[in-house]
């Protein structure tokens, strides 16, 4: 029998939340002994999940997120209930079927642009010449069913309901423009003409044909196409409302609770704890301001990479999570300010110069064809930087990726 529980106010439930996932994250238990700890209560939803791992983290995450969402939910619903709902929110509502169904749906798309993209020339003759330039053609599995369901608002899917929103997005994803010039271009041609011919001997006449050659301008016609990946995973800040957004977010959280779906695909998202770190309570003391925020960063420990993202609502990007935990800390009003606009803001400070509560910048994390300042941190000293990668963790800044991608440091200014 479930055990009544005092009524939480939202933020105590918040941070009991954060407390109790941070602890079981610690332990790093083993997958079979973790789902002897969780609670009776959520045990019987275990068989939707068949023989696939469950983790704890992912499940208390989805169950802080749900609290965001809903606004706490009831200020009498018992934790081991939150985490039951949450854990439900956080599965894909349909069957496993159709989820592979949809995934072999949206791959099958793909092929047929990558063929249209082929024999493009053969299929749309009329050019002289034919110059295709196209990105990538990939997406990563979860985010199409994560999208699916959060764009169906949770509600339960087919593959025959879910077609419609693919081929929405596949449009949205991939954007084929063709563009034909003309120039007027000279080929050389042989004609023949008729002369007369005297006989040398005779000093008869007659008439001869001959060859004789001439440049003839004529009409060169230009096809050039263009295929632009947009990525899968932004779509959804352009086409989704707040509530939806969040749902996408739930679902990228948990992988759907089927994390080993799609194992060995190279684009598919993987199920990651974040890194915990603790942060020297001398530094806190030292600097009020960094203390706070600190505080309010690790709330979001473990919430997933959303592009676009800005708030717990719908979770966050790089930008998006450091400009929120700026202004909603208290400490200095960024507003959303992406992570070049930060860099505009701050006063730009050496290496041997930064101190825990500075931003740390990078450039080239997006791939070589993106230019600039591409990701940004919240420096907390001796080589550690807390940051919204996939998910919201906490890196070491030694490792040779942030080294390689290091652009510089910038400090905002408010007073410590």
């Amino acid at each position: 029998m479930q055990q009544a529980s005092n009524p939480l106010s939202k933020a105590h439930q918040k941070q009991h939340m954060k407390q109790a996932f941070l602890a079981r994250a610690r332990e790093r238990k083993a997958a079979d002994a973790a789902v002897e700890n969780i609670p009776e209560v959520l045990r019987r939803f275990l068989p939707k999940l068949g023989e696939r791992q469950v983790h704890l983290f992912p499940v208390a995450l989805v169950c802080s997120l749900l609290l965001f969402m809903t606004g706490g939910l009831s200020s009498f619903m018992p934790l081991g209930e939150a985490i039951s709902h949450a854990f439900i929110i956080g599965t894909y509502p349909a069957e496993e079927a159709d989820v592979l169904a949809a995934e072999r749906a949206y791959c099958e798309m793909e092929k047929e642009l990558e063929d249209e993209l082929d024999h493009y020339e053969a299929r749309h003759p009329g050019c002289d010449e034919y110059n295709v330039k196209a990105q990538e053609i990939w997406h990563d599995p979860y985010a199409i069913c994560a999208i699916i369901s959060a764009y169906l608002g949770g509600e339960e899917w087919t593959i025959d309901s879910a077609y419609p929103v693919m081929e929405r997005y596949f449009k949205l994803q991939y954007v084929l423009t063709e563009k034909i010039t003309t120039e007027t271009r000279y080929r050389t041609e042989q004609r023949v003409g008729q002369q007369l011919v005297t006989d040398p001997k005779t000093g008869a006449q007659r008439w001869e044909s001959y060859t004789y050659e001439v440049e003839v301008p004529y009409t060169y016609r230009i096809c050039d196409v263009k295929l632009e990946n947009k990525k899968l995973s932004h779509q959804p800040v352009y086409s989704m409302s707040r509530e939806k957004m969040g749902l996408y977010a739930l679902y990228m959280s948990t992988l759907g609770n089927m994390p080993d779906l799609f194992a060995g695909k190279p684009h598919a998202s993987q199920l990651k704890d974040p890194l915990l770190y603790d942060v020297p309570e001398e530094y806190k003391q030292a600097d009020p301001q960094f203390g706070k925020l600190i505080e309010e960063a690790e709330k979001y420990l473990g919430f997933p990479y959303v592009w676009g993202g800005s708030s717990p609502d719908t979770s966050f990007d790089c930008s998006g999570f450091v400009s929120y935990v700026f202004t909603n800390s208290g400490v200095y009003n960024t507003g959303r300010l992406g992570a070049t606009g930060l860099y505009g803001i701050c006063q730009k400070i050496t290496a041997d110069e930064a101190r825990p509560g500075d931003l740390i910048f990078f450039e080239g994390t997006m791939g070589e064809d993106v230019g600039g300042i591409t990701h940004v941190g919240l420096y907390v000293g001796d080589n550690m930087m807390i940051h919204c990668g996939n998910p919201i963790t906490y890196a070491d800044l030694t490792r040779s990726y942030w080294q390689q991608h290091f652009y510089g440091f910038g400090r905002i200014p408010y007073d410590p």
